[in-house]
Order: C-alpha cells, then structure tokens, then sequence
C-alpha cells in the first residue's frame, strides 16, 4: 500500500509484520502512549494502525510523534466521530489493502490488557479463524461492580439466549481474525457503524460458519479518562438485538477489493460495499455512486 498524505490523513507505509493491530481512538491522551509501549514490547511481529475520530486533547500528537521513531505504528485522522463501528471496518479494509495475514482489535483505554492479545494469536495459530477475547468463559474476569457489572453480563447473557448461539461474548472489540479464512466483505459490509457492530459482527461470523473461539481474558476499569459509551447507545444496542433475533438468514456477502478505489470527496483509497454500484468511504463516510479505479 504506497504512502500518501491528503487532507486530514496521514500516511500508511508498507508493512512490516504480519499482524495488524487496531485501535480505534477519541481523546485517550492519558492511554495511547502507554498501550503503545505495551503492544510493541510483546514478542510477537506486529504493526498498529491507530483511527482517530479527530481527538481534541493531544492523542494524535502523541502518535505522530511516535511514528517519527517506530516504523510499526501508522495512523489515520478521520474529520469527525464517525463511530467505532466504522473506525473497526476501516481497519479491517487496510489490513486486507496491506497484505496482512492476521487483525487483532483491542480498546484503546488499556481495560484489554495487551498480554492477552498474544492469547488471541495463539488460538489462530492452533486453528481457529476467529477468536474473541472473552470475559464470560471459565477463567474470564473483568473488574466492574454494581451496575455496569449487571449490565454487561445481562446484556452478553440474553444475546446468548435470544441468539441461540454458543457463544459467551458478544460485545467486546478484543477479537482477532484470519484474514484468509474470514470472507472479504463479511465485516467491511456491516450496516452498523457504532457499538452495535459488535454483535453484528459475532453473530456474522457464527452464520457464515468461520471456527470461532473464546479465549478467557482480564477486563479491567479503563486505565484513564471517560467511557465513550453514550446511554443513547445501550438503547441502540437492544434494537440490534431485537434485529438479529427476527432476522436470521445468514449473510449476504457482497464482492469487495480492498482497497477498491479512491473516495471522490477525501481521495483515500480505503471503501467498503454498501450495496451494488454503491460505495461508502470509511474514511469520510462519503458515499458515493461509482469507484474510481
């Protein structure tokens, strides 16, 4: 994938592992650097692709300032917030772009503890092509109390039962997938661009009969600042749920190249398929009616 800079994005270099990490970012000054420390001392083979929706407080300074010094971390400044949902599809575009074998995705605010991402990897390595970090197996824990503990596992819960799935996580964005055994478009073509992408994604890959795993993992209390997670998207949740739940017919997956062409309002060559002869940027969200190839 060459380089290139244009508006607000910054360039993505040639690879130089064969894993892509991704974070999707807004305002975790207080967290970025240190998961970035934490990622790149692990003894794996690993670049990182940091999205940022425009974080106001310093984050993507303090990325950029890094990829000065470490070839292995790229990112890309988005205009706005254009949701995790679509900052997660736009990771998965660029790493199908950039050859990559292997995506993992973790939160940006350290509640994934970076160690755990090796777990993941592990479970690809032994066959598995998706495996989900999960607080809700056997030797799962997770550090919340009292509200936001009933709620997650409620929510997990009755996705699991409503579902009849078997899986114990639906919600987490700690997962890390195969690139050659996960079908192209079966994530970039989600509908869902905020929190609501993660069970869809789940339940996605569950239907298009990918071997899915759990992997027992440490959620704790997010190293520093504020939960993104607004109450308007816990609603949003439960209308996902209800959806998945009447509509069951596994997916339909549209052809996609990755990248596919060039947005004709930003210029980035990072699209995903939204129906035929559409075309939505993940980078700007422009939609459009024609690719430029």
């Amino acid at each position: 994938m060459p380089n290139f800079v244009a508006n607000n994005v910054v360039g993505i270099p040639v690879r130089t592992a064969d894993t892509l990490v991704v974070l999707a970012t807004y305002n975790e000054q207080g967290n970025i650097g240190l998961l970035l420390d934490h990622v790149l001392a692990l003894p794996a083979q690993l670049d990182i692709l940091v999205v940022d929706d425009s974080s106001t407080d310093g984050t993507t300074a303090i990325v950029t300032g890094r990829m000065a010094s470490d070839p292995r971390i790229r990112l890309i400044v988005r205009p706005r917030k254009l949701g995790i949902g679509s900052a997660h599809k736009l990771g998965w575009v660029v790493a199908r772009g950039g050859s990559y074998s292997r995506i993992v995705t973790l939160d940006a605010d350290l509640s994934h503890d970076p160690g755990d991402l090796l777990k993941l990897i592990e479970a690809l390595d032994a066959g598995a092509d998706v495996a989900i970090g999960s607080r809700f197996i056997h030797g799962g824990k997770l550090d919340y109390r009292g509200w936001r503990l009933f709620l997650s596992r409620a929510a997990n819960l009755l996705a699991r039962i409503v579902l009849k799935m078997p899986l114990f996580e639906y919600t987490t964005s700690f997962r890390a997938g195969r690139l050659d055994r996960i079908p192209i478009g079966l994530v970039e073509t989600l509908p869902s661009d905020g929190y609501g992408f993660f069970m869809t994604c789940a339940v996605r890959f569950v239907q298009s009969g990918v071997v899915v795993t759990e992997v027992p993992i440490y959620f704790r209390k997010r190293h520093s600042g504020r939960s993104k997670i607004a109450p308007l998207e816990i609603l949003r949740g439960g209308f996902v749920l209800l959806y998945l739940a009447i509509c069951r017919r596994p997916p339909k997956i549209s052809t996609l190249r990755s990248p596919v062409g060039n947005c004709s309002s930003c210029g980035q060559p990072y699209l995903a398929s939204t129906a035929p002869g559409r075309v939505r940027c993940l980078v700007c969200l422009h939609l459009t009616t024609q690719m430029r190839c």
